[in-house]
């Protein structure tokens, strides 16, 4: 199988990169502009044909890239995110998750570079869709369904639970893993709506649901969450890492009204039963491996 995976120098990419690559009948290419940094270590398999440096706003870059690959399957990780309390970079996260979609797409309805499928990772925030990140999420899930089953291209859309967990390329953009980071060293923490619940997908199970959604036979379009469907409220959450980190520093529990937020918990039950997916990793265990691993990073 030939693999174009957009943001494959990611938290998610990179490690996908490493499952995929294991098999010695893959050839993956990366498609990354490394916004967040490089990977601290990147994988050296026989697999990995290319890491191309470009940026998925760039309609040209995008064109090249796919010229070059020409892939069976794409599968789309390019993404912006932000916080719910951002508010300053609206304009970044469409240009990204919607403009970086469609210059894709477009790409993708060529006969020479048409692919088989393609594989959208997006977010548990289109639900309820108030922050930037999840607005512009939605209109790129709804852009692909339009378009793809015209074009004769399969569509599976992932929409994850927040993401947490240790990856090559780590960075806090998860909400867990902002909490441990900040945590470990001592450092202010404020968080906004508390009370609300929320469920967390282990960056394993998020690299096994994209990798059966790029094989698995499917309709044209398959839509489905990715995560347990276990609702964790906010406050406990924050308490149990307190409790394992021995945190000491300053905690503020915040609200506002421009800040929105909702309940947000995954419905796992049409993954399994038209993916084939459960989650497998269990939250208590990895948080105390997160938090070792970082514990040692951070040091």
């Amino acid at each position: 199988m030939r693999y174009l995976i957009t943001g494959g120098g990611g938290f998610l990419g990179s490690e996908l990169v490493t499952e995929l690559s294991k098999s010695k009948r893959n050839e993956v290419f990366i498609f990354d502009n490394y916004l967040y940094g490089y990977p601290k270590k990147l994988t050296q398999r026989q697999a990995v044909k290319d890491i191309i440096v470009g940026n998925i706003k760039d309609y040209y870059a995008v064109s090249s890239v796919m010229e070059k690959v020409r892939p069976d399957v794409v599968i789309h990780l390019a993404t912006h995110m932000t916080r719910p309390e951002s508010v300053g970079n609206f304009r970044l996260c469409s240009e990204i998750n919607y403009l970086g979609t469609a210059n894709l797409l477009d790409c993708c309805l060529r006969d020479s570079t048409k692919p088989k499928r393609i594989v959208f990772g997006s977010t548990e925030a289109v639900n309820n869709p108030h922050s930037h990140h999840g607005i512009s999420k939605l209109a790129a899930e709804q852009l692909l369904e339009s378009i793809c089953p015209m074009a004769g291209i399969k569509l599976a859309i992932l929409r994850f639970s927040e993401i947490y967990g240790v990856s090559k390329a780590q960075h806090p953009h998860s909400l867990l893993n902002f909490l441990v980071d900040n945590m470990l060293q001592n450092q202010p923490v404020a968080v906004f709506d508390v009370d609300k619940k929320k469920d967390y997908v282990h960056i394993s199970d998020a690299v096994r649901a994209s990798k059966l959604a790029s094989t698995k036979a499917i309709d044209s379009v398959l839509k489905v969450d990715i995560g347990p469907g276990e609702p964790v409220v906010t406050k406990d959450l924050i308490e149990k890492l307190r409790g394992l980190i021995d945190f000491g520093g300053e905690f503020k529990y915040l609200s506002h009204a421009s800040v929105r937020t909702e309940d947000s918990v995954a419905d796992p039950v049409p993954a399994k039963q038209l993916l084939g997916f459960e989650c497998k990793a269990d939250l208590d265990t990895e948080l105390r491996k997160l938090i070792t691993k970082r514990r040692k990073d951070l040091a």
